[in-house]
């Protein structure tokens, strides 16, 4: 992708996307979470072609309706997300401490080996969530914790 398309897709990200990280309950993984990264692109369902256009050139990702008028280009995966934020990066203004939170969290998640170091990350969705206002989260570090010192896995 040549330097203008990524600058125009980062200026997209930074207006009318979001970067999420997200935890939630799973029994079948080694901590009882899981982590999820993934980027947003919102515009209005007659726009559409342009987010159509915007994956294309990422080559990845899926386009969707939604019920309120708007649609969104999806991308989920830790790979995928490191991928198109090392792409974007440099040309990221209004969300660069997201994709620095991001980018590290996706490193330190392919090498925590303890739930200390699992909940590192989860500190890290914490302050990404923040950044994008969220309010409604039922799964944050501090539940984590709690979830990790019943289980007897931190120290008091």
């Amino acid at each position: 992708m040549d330097e203008t398309t990524s600058a125009y897709i980062a200026g997209f990200l930074d207006g009318d996307g979001s970067i999420m990280l997200q935890i939630k309950p799973r029994s079948d993984v080694r901590y009882g979470f899981r982590i999820t990264s993934t980027i947003c692109l919102y515009q209005d369902s007659s726009h559409a072609g342009e987010l159509h256009w915007i994956r294309n050139q990422l080559d990845t990702g899926y386009v969707s309706q939604r019920n309120d008028g708007m649609s969104e280009l999806r991308l989920d995966g830790h790979e995928r997300v490191a991928n198109v934020l090392q792409q974007l990066k440099p040309y990221i203004r209004f969300k660069r401490d997201q994709v620095e939170w991001m980018l590290e969290a996706l490193a330190k998640l392919d090498a925590a080996q303890t739930p200390n170091e699992f909940l590192g990350v989860c500190l890290l969705a914490d302050k990404i969530a923040e950044a994008n206002y969220t309010s409604r989260r039922k799964n944050t570090a501090s539940s984590v914790e709690k979830e990790f010192r019943d289980k007897g896995w931190l120290s008091p």
